[in-house]
């Protein structure tokens, strides 16, 4: 059966569906039980808090490493087993903790733990690409975007049950990565690997993928991704101080509205087809603009509830990555794709690691150096963005008019 056949065919195919959307449950999971740092600290006292707390971000540096380590991986043993080793991987890594008290040793795990996560995170996004297409294809991109989020939601809960127990105990919402590696085994079969990878039998299609062509648009995605990233991070790291600054009655709701908000925003990536359906390539366009009037909201909120609508606003802009996966599917060549994608996540990752050191850059430049500058710099920084994606949606249109 040909390729593009197959994959209207699995428009019907929800083992297929499940399997490859469960893998995306577990991209964000690796400090799922941040909470239980108080109590890892008492057990080792010789470990400086920071050491501690690092326990929960050093994932986050295996996990760059190994996003661009995977393809050698995929040519290595193929994608199916590369996803396999990974969720083993992550699963191992990730209940070490709970069997051992050496810190040394729990440190390690915490690289393996991200080191299995890298390994099968651009994968979450290529399968689709490869098994899907179409309508079908901007459908599941705008939901594994909600998945990472609705994973990381479910295992905080969990995490959070299990602290009664004992912090050790907290590491057990890795057992959750079982079923799901079950379902991706079921539904991603040898099988289906084998119909759905792009053959390159002749040594004109080897030739094809060497020089397989990046369209100009990918590389402004990609430093786009990154600036967003710098920014948006500021949500996180900047809202409690704001609300201290600007004197905001009942701030310890903030914790249940970022958890709130980040759950609505997962239902509306969810909605990722049918928004796009409405606003096309001006998609990234209104929802970064909606994420710029949200930071300028929270930043001068007189009041939770309004600080709350800030919040959701900028939720909002997170549509601004399923629509650069689904641009990297549909123009790029299916023989490079997984590389692409493996590089726009290096780059969101990146971004979220550099974020402090670009707005504590721009902060001195611009002499504004309060938490709500703070916010009003992420502002504008998506404000640059909306333009830059204005533009491109002008070219693209021009482009399409000139071909008619």
């Amino acid at each position: 059966m040909d390729i593009e056949e197959l994959k209207k065919t699995n428009k019907h195919n929800w083992k297929l569906k499940v399997g490859i959307l469960g893998i995306s449950l577990f991209l964000q999971v690796a400090g799922s039980n941040l909470a239980a740092i108080p109590m890892i600290a008492k057990t080792f006292p010789n470990e400086s808090l920071t050491s501690v707390q690092a326990l929960f971000t050093i994932p986050s540096f295996t996990i760059m490493l190994f996003i661009l380590f995977s393809n050698a991986v995929i040519k290595w043993v193929g994608k199916r087993n590369t996803v396999i080793i990974g969720m083993i991987a992550t699963l191992i890594g990730g209940l070490i903790p709970f069997f051992i008290n050496n810190f040394p040793l729990i440190v390690f795990s915490r690289l393996l733990v991200g080191a299995g996560i890298g390994l099968f995170t651009s994968l979450a996004v290529s399968l689709i690409g490869d098994c899907f297409s179409g309508e079908e294809q901007k459908t599941l991109i705008g939901i594994q975007g909600a998945m990472g989020t609705l994973g990381n939601s479910a295992c905080t809960f969990i995490s959070g049950l299990l602290l009664g127990i004992s912090w050790q105990s907290t590491f057990l919402y890795m057992l959750l990565i079982i079923p799901f590696l079950i379902l991706f085994m079921m539904g991603y079969t040898k099988k289906m690997q084998d119909e759905t990878t792009v053959k390159k039998t002749t040594s004109v299609k080897k030739s094809n993928t060497m020089h397989a062509k990046i369209p100009v648009i990918i590389y402004i995605a990609f430093f786009m991704l990154f600036l967003y990233f710098s920014a948006f991070m500021v949500e996180a790291t900047a809202s409690a101080l704001v609300i201290q600054q600007n004197n905001l009655a009942n701030q310890g709701l903030l914790s249940t509205e970022i958890a709130i908000g980040g759950l609505i925003g997962a239902v509306i990536s969810m909605g990722y087809s049918k928004i796009l359906k409405v606003l096309h390539h001006y998609t990234p366009v209104v929802t970064t603009l909606c994420g710029a009037v949200g930071f300028i909201i929270c930043s001068q909120a007189r009041n939770m509830l309004v600080f709350f609508i800030g919040l959701l606003l900028m939720f909002v802009s997170s549509l601004i990555i399923p629509y650069v996966y689904d641009t990297i599917l549909s123009d790029v060549d299916p023989s490079i794709s997984n590389l692409i994608i493996s590089i726009a996540q290096v780059c969101n990752n990146l971004g979220a690691f550099a974020s402090p050191y670009v707005i504590v850059f721009l902060s001195k430049v611009l002499h504004l150096t309060t938490p709500v500058d703070q916010m009003r710099i992420s502002a504008g920084i998506l404000v640059v963005i909306t333009f830059v994606f204005f533009v491109m949606a002008l070219v693209h249109k021009k482009s399409v008019q000139v071909a008619e």
